[in-house]
């Protein structure tokens, strides 16, 4: 992988997709936390499965990230 899928954010803190994996990954996340939240929402313990997904986006976003990338704009 020679460009990170995540960078620095142009203005405030955070990441934000620098590739179009980045934005694939990003498509992919709020596809889950919704399908997440209609599927597991009545359910005894719904909680789990989004904090799930979030927990599985931060671990994607940590390990692509790449200081020196260089946002899409």
């Amino acid at each position: 992988m020679k460009r990170g899928w995540f960078g620095p954010k142009v203005f405030g803190w955070g990441a934000s997709p620098a590739s179009w994996e980045g934005w694939l990954a990003t498509l992919i996340f709020v596809l889950a936390m919704v399908g997440a939240m209609r599927f597991f929402a009545e359910r005894p313990h719904g909680w789990i499965a989004p904090v799930a997904v979030i927990a599985v986006y931060i671990v994607t976003v940590i390990l692509t990230y790449r200081r020196n990338a260089r946002t899409w704009f």
